[in-house]
């Protein structure tokens, strides 16, 4: 009967102690569901700061704006051969650029001019080189010329019967790609006719002859650095675009790439961003722009888009673009897009090619998803013509950079459903962002994302809803490439219905926004979600750096490395699991900025290892703490380091077949208020503590159980 007794109250006590350790992470989940300030959790700031003080600012986002030509600056009837032959043509020539540098180029200082011929342009088109095969030309490259008022009539080459080859109508004038001259070289001849079109003739004199044309190439590209109306207007760092297309299948066979000298910076860390730039703006001359839309031929090289008369398809002059029908692009109508007061009708522009289509559905898993989303914010030259910036974030392709641009498959495969090329797909980078989330976060506004995930007592990663704070409480940006900061702030003025997410919001002193309709992300172009970005921190003697991980540049001074972090190609961002601290005798200093912090990381056989300041920790699965230590000068210095999970790291199942399965708790959870700087451990550590407690009174339990019996 004791026996029986004893079994019956420790059955009681555990399950009631489970019940309780269960109600209290609800709660704790529901209160960050409504953006209320956590209960019971209590902080005592200290009285020192470790290291300078520091003014902050998120890292801007870098924006790109696209020059559509207008039509009257296009020409469409460059000859590579005859056209029945180029469509047989397999695509088995490695992409490859004519470069001309135009005198703008030498007016730069030696190091300017050094970096694009020597280094940047050779970079980006060896890319190319490696990433796209085309189907090989028959002759040489010879553009079109220019005529008065681009008017011009076609012909065959006597001039006498209707044909594809053009006449300028009276007279052929200056031709030009973009803001660089081409070369009489380059060019075919010149062939006019009178105003009626019956009299046709070749143009006479040297300057209008036939040019030797540019033999063994697939495009010709004019380099130029200078100081444009459109650098000015889109505060560019660089733009390209297209001039001239081939006559048989449309594709671009000549463009340029300006490279505005006003926000040219040669500086060697910002070398990554100014490739990617480059290389950005060549895809649009290529094909990615919704000045080619249009263009685009299936498999079997037939137009996706009708074509009128003289074989174009018709031109929209409200919107200065070719008009596409919608199998290329269509608009869809999103019912359920969730606000702070309700739902609206949320509008969408999807690409609905093949291979994109495909490639977008299993990047999200989402095997209905109808194609990937275009931006449809920014206006002409960043709207239509770039991915969309909520869904694709650091997708080299979208319409402003914010941290760590990868050219990804989705954008090989928009190249591939051109109709012009047979991409490379083994030179696709990974993207993260959002890869395997599901058609929630791919069709649904990131507020459903977010409470969706906060129900099911997960991360809301990629997204975040912390007000930034001051000390600063700093996370990794969801590449672990770089420490970040929640990018959410106060417009000045209330935002679109359609953008406002936030039913309330905490402020600093732990009372509640209510009227949160001019809160959102830092980036527009992301339907204002707000997730964690990069940002520039600046030092009390002025020296700015910013928070990538890979740039050792970035890496602050010895004396105030009290996190003892490190910058480098094999760094990457860890959470710290609480207040470092520094000690010196009697004297103690804790840091008030932290969160998160750079560290050299390692794969092997062994799995993922983290190593600070000359020690190496191993991570048996992810949420584990690791206690850390170091000295500094004199300084003995003390930390704790959150375990990623090792395949978040490594990637490879062999390397990391000897740990633990990652622990499914929560790893962190948002910020609520600046004082209670703990929060985004405190779940996972009450969780954690709570299952240690409970298994170790189960244990006592047991040896109780065992007495009585």
């Amino acid at each position: 009967m004791k026996t029986k007794l004893a079994i019956l109250i420790f059955l009681c006590f555990h399950f009631s102690e489970y019940v309780t350790i269960k109600l209290f992470l609800r709660r704790r989940r529901l209160e960050a569901l409504n953006h209320q300030r956590p209960s019971g959790l209590t902080t005592v700031r200290s009285m020192f700061v470790i290291g300078c003080c520091f003014l902050w600012q998120t890292h801007p986002a870098h924006a790109v704006h696209h020059w559509i030509p207008r039509k009257q600056e296009m020409n469409f009837n460059v000859r590579l051969g005859p056209v029945h032959i180029l469509k047989r043509e397999n695509f088995t020539q490695k992409m490859r650029f004519h470069v001309v540098y135009d005198k703008s180029i030498s007016k730069l200082n030696l190091e300017r001019q050094n970096l694009i011929k020597n280094k940047l342009i050779p970079e980006a088109n060896a890319y190319f080189h490696q990433t796209l095969q085309v189907r090989p030309g028959k002759e040489p490259i010879r553009l079109q010329r220019t005529c008065l008022d681009t008017s011009y009539f076609l012909k065959d080459f006597t001039g006498a019967e209707n044909g594809n080859v053009q006449f300028c109508k009276l007279l052929c004038v200056e031709t030009k790609c973009g803001p660089v001259t081409v070369p009489g070289e380059h060019l075919d001849q010149c062939r006019v006719c009178d105003k009626s079109g019956s009299h046709c003739f070749n143009a006479q004199g040297e300057e209008w002859s036939r040019g030797e044309g540019v033999k063994n190439q697939d495009f010709i590209l004019y380099v130029s650095s200078i100081q444009t109306s459109h650098c000015n207007l889109a505060n560019a760092i660089a733009y390209a675009s297209y001039c001239q297309q081939e006559r048989s299948l449309d594709r671009p066979i000549a463009g340029f790439a300006n490279i505005c000298p006003a926000r040219f910076d040669p500086d060697p860390k910002h070398y990554g961003n100014l490739l990617a730039t480059v290389k950005h703006e060549i895809f649009h001359a290529l094909g990615f722009s919704a000045g080619l839309f249009a263009f685009y031929r299936d498999r079997n090289g037939v137009p996706f888009t009708p074509r009128g008369k003289h074989g174009l398809p018709v031109y929209n002059d409200r919107y200065g673009l070719y008009q596409w029908s919608s199998r290329v692009v269509r608009k869809i109508k999103r019912e359920q897009w969730a606000v702070r007061h309700g739902f609206v009708k949320h509008i969408v522009n999807v690409i609905v090619t093949p291979r994109v289509k495909a490639e977008v559905r299993k990047h999200f898993r989402c095997p209905d998803l109808e194609g990937a989303e275009i931006e449809n914010q920014g206006g002409a030259g960043t709207e239509l013509t770039h991915w969309e910036k909520r869904l694709f974030e650091n997708e080299a392709m979208t319409g402003t950079y914010t941290q760590n641009p990868v050219f990804s498959r989705i954008t090989l495969a928009l190249m591939e459903d051109t109709g012009w090329y047979r991409p490379n797909y083994s030179m696709a980078q990974m993207l993260d962002w959002g890869k395997s989330l599901g058609c929630l976060f791919a069709k649904a506004s990131c507020k459903t994302w977010m409470e969706s995930r906060l129900r099911k007592e997960r991360s809301v990663n990629p997204y975040c809803f912390a007000i930034k704070q001051n000390p600063l409480k700093m996370h990794c940006t969801h590449s672990k490439l770089s420490v970040g900061l929640c990018n959410l702030r106060k417009y000045r003025t209330r935002l679109p219905p359609e953008y406002q997410y936030f039913n309330h919001l905490p402020t600093e002193g732990g009372s509640v926004i209510r009227d949160t309709s001019s809160y959102g992300g830092a980036v527009a172009l992301a339907d204002y979600c707000p997730f964690y970005q990069k940002f520039t921190l600046t030092g009390t003697n002025g020296i700015k750096r910013e928070t990538a991980c890979t740039i050792p540049e970035n890496a602050p001074m010895e004396r105030d490395n009290f996190a003892l972090e490190y910058f480098g190609s094999e760094s990457r961002c860890v959470t710290q699991g609480n207040r470092w601290t520094a000690k010196k005798g009697l004297l103690t200093r804790t840091m008030l900025d932290w969160g998160s912090g750079c560290y050299k990381h390692s794969c092997g056989e062994s799995g993922l290892k983290i190593q600070v300041a000359g020690k190496q920790y191993k991570c048996n699965y992810n949420g584990q703490r690791i206690a850390v230590s170091g000295v500094l000068d004199d300084w003995m210095i003390n930390g704790s380091l959150v375990c990623p999970g090792c395949r978040e790291f490594c990637g490879s199942i062999a390397s990391c077949r000897n740990q633990f399965n990652d622990f499914n708790g929560i790893v962190f959870v948002e910020d609520y208020a600046a004082e209670n700087i703990k929060a985004i451990g405190s779940s996972n550590t009450i969780k954690l503590s709570s299952i240690r407690f409970f298994m170790l009174s189960l244990v006592m339990s047991l040896v109780f159980v065992l007495v009585c019996a």
